[in-house]
């Protein structure tokens, strides 16, 4: 009777953490994610938010994620737990999240790394840039504008080390087929094709992607 109850327990934890999350994207403005994400991928906001010069991607990211409506949560800057940036001032780094500001500890907050995480984003997916390629009709039906891409380093453990926000969902006429465009930071460029920046990408059997439905 007792395993029964804690399992019972465990499950309503479950589900109230999904009803929780699923509340949080209701509020989710994706078109104000695009907006934002437009009007500072190329010059950076720093009059709201600090700039790490050689490595702003993923604080270029959340702060487009933020003005979609995301709450900023906690104040302890190395809990995997906690999303948050609390200053202007890039030196004051207990008060800007790692999962703000690393590419992966952002892996860690809205998805898992092996497992150990804050599953937040609505799906996250692991899969390689080959899969990606010969599957993007996929990949363009299961994303959405300000949903968010990242890319392993094969030298790391295929550990995130790139971040992107998707702001555009059309036709590519170079391409003639569907794409998704993206917006980044370090280089600063938006409008980017994700299909294009793919297919750039060396080893591409053994690179993973991490693609985040918020």
């Amino acid at each position: 009777m007792k395993i029964k109850k804690v399992i019972s327990n465990v499950r309503k934890k479950l589900l109230l953490k999904e009803k929780k999350n699923q509340s949080m994207y209701r509020r989710y403005n994706r078109e104000a994610a695009k907006n934002y994400a437009e009007a500072y991928a190329e010059s950076p906001n720093i009059s709201e938010y600090p700039i790490f010069k050689e490595n702003d991607c993923a604080n270029f990211v959340c702060q487009a994620l933020k003005a979609g409506g995301i709450d900023m949560v906690g104040q302890s800057y190395d809990s995997y737990k906690e999303w948050f940036c609390y200053t202007k001032d890039e030196k004051q780094l207990k008060k800007i999240s790692l999962t703000w500001r690393s590419a992966r500890y952002f892996r860690k907050y809205w998805g898992n790394e092996n497992g150990a995480g804050n599953n937040k984003a609505l799906l996250f997916k692991e899969i390689t840039v080959d899969y990606a390629l010969s599957h993007f009709n996929e990949i363009y039906n299961m994303l959405d504008i300000g949903d968010v891409i990242q890319y392993g380093d094969i030298k790391n453990n295929n550990y995130p080390y790139h971040t992107q926000i998707i702001h555009a969902k059309e036709f590519n006429i170079n391409l003639e087929h569907n794409d998704l465009f993206v917006a980044q930071h370090s280089i600063n460029r938006k409008n980017v094709s994700l299909y294009e920046y793919l297919k750039l990408l060396q080893d591409k059997d053994k690179r993973i992607i991490y693609i985040y439905h918020i």
